[in-house]
């Protein structure tokens, strides 16, 4: 009944202010569910670009030198670096900085990036983030679980927790007795009433490396009907011991905090994103020039924010990999993400210079146990350096080189380093495959 009520009173003072967000929300939906290919989308991206482009080129000192241009193709691809050097210049005249939502992140590398969105950006975020929870069984009002690395900014008191029917878990450490303390919370929190659970991929990891040794007797007592990995790159082994043993669907969402939610996958599909093509215009373009990359070919993720009108992000390289696909969605040809490979700097390369994708790395170590976790790090261009952090004594050192030089080429250089854990990055993120090269 809580949950209920809560959820009549957020969508009754949307209904006051104008029902933005319930707008936003169908339009996603009606997008969603709309072939990629359609005439509709391609009227509704040229509508959207160029009131977009008519905004920034008009109002933004780094795009005025466009105005009057509605070619999205002649507009510079930028990215963190750029913005963040003319922050000013990309910020739009018709709004003062304090009427701005200031969104902040270190990022996948630890460097800080601000940026700034208008309320209506912001309300899009807020229908897509509800958009997309609801594909594991979230509805406004009920209750949600967040497994996160907790610092002042991402705190929230237990009244504004309460209130949105939301529980933070601190999640910095995750030894045995963090994770028995960590269920307790979700235990008392789903007593009465089922809960959708987001967390990192990592995270999600460590439960996994948990309930391998220790059981599951843990997730018996909780309530969880839906699972969301988000910022990192979930690994199959992961997904399916995680959905098996909380007997739900588990899904990989791909977003950024500059951004919002550009796509997330399905049980049925597992690591092809499908887009949110209401929001952003995607694009992929080769990894060393700014050309189109051919259909299916990976490349780098540049975002076009249609919404976004306060700090314009036109062409922005996520620094993230990927390829196109299409996908069928109930009969309807759905353009995706696939072979999603992170961060640029994730991207691995074999000692004669081909891209390797960082999944056929991750399957290598399904078959050593014995391993809590690992880190893979490319030095060189046939230098390889892997951290293995063991529950135990690791003697298979040669069968582990034979079965990464059989993926990287026999002349690699692999060197096998035992350590007492995996670092952590400054957003409490565990980053399992570096390339120092790039």
């Amino acid at each position: 009944m809580i949950s209920s009520v809560k959820n009549i009173v957020f969508w009754t003072l949307d209904y006051i202010r104008g029902g933005k967000i319930r707008n936003s929300y169908k339009n996603i939906e009606r997008y969603y569910r709309m072939d990629s290919t359609s005439s509709k989308l391609e009227r509704y991206y040229r509508k959207s670009l160029e009131s977009l482009l008519k905004q920034a080129t008009n109002n933004t000192t780094y795009y005025q030198k466009l105005k009057g241009e509605r070619d999205l193709l002649l507009y510079p691809v930028v990215n963190k670096d750029i913005i963040a050097n003319r922050q000013q210049e990309f910020l739009s005249k018709r709004y003062s900085r304090e009427s701005l939502i200031k969104m902040s992140t270190s990022g996948s590398t630890g460097t800080p990036f601000t940026s700034y969105q208008n309320i209506n950006k912001k309300r899009c975020v807020n229908a897509e983030t509800i958009f997309f929870n609801g594909k594991a069984g979230y509805k406004v009002g009920s209750k949600l679980i967040f497994l996160r690395s907790l610092n002042n900014k991402s705190k929230k008191s237990k009244i504004k927790q309460w209130i949105q029917n939301h529980k933070l878990i601190d999640v910095d450490k995750l030894d045995n007795s963090n994770i028995r303390a960590l269920f307790y919370q979700i235990q008392k929190f789903t007593r009465h009433k089922s809960a959708t659970m987001l967390s990192y991929a990592s995270t999600y990891d460590a439960l996994r490396d948990y309930f391998k040794i220790n059981g599951n007797e843990l997730v018996k007592q909780s309530n969880v009907h839906g699972i969301i990995s988000t910022s990192e790159m979930l690994f199959d082994e992961t997904r399916q011991y995680i959905s098996e043993t909380f007997n739900c669907n588990c899904y990989s969402r791909y977003a950024n905090m500059e951004n919002g939610m550009l796509g997330q996958d399905s049980p049925n599909h597992p690591n092809i994103f499908l887009l949110n093509e209401s929001n952003y215009y995607i694009e992929i373009l080769k990894i060393d020039s700014d050309e189109p990359a051919e259909f299916g070919e990976i490349g780098r993720i540049v975002v076009t924010d249609l919404y976004n009108y306060a700090m314009p992000m036109i062409r922005y390289d996520t620094g993230d990999i990927g390829a196109f696909t299409y996908i069928n969605l109930r009969g309807k040809k759905k353009k995706a993400i696939t072979n999603f490979g992170g961060r640029k700097i994730d991207m691995i390369f074999d000692s004669n210079g081909n891209t390797v994708s960082p999944h056929k790395i991750s399957v290598t170590f399904w078959n050593f146990p014995e391993l809590k976790q690992f880190q893979f790090i490319q030095e060189d261009n046939k230098k390889y350096n892997i951290l293995l952090d063991a529950r135990e004594s690791f003697t298979r050192d040669d069968e582990l080189i034979k079965s990464l030089k059989s993926i990287l080429g026999k002349d690699a250089i692999i060197n096998l380093e035992i350590v007492k854990s995996i670092p952590l990055l400054p957003s409490g993120k565990r980053k399992y495959i570096m390339n120092k090269t790039l």
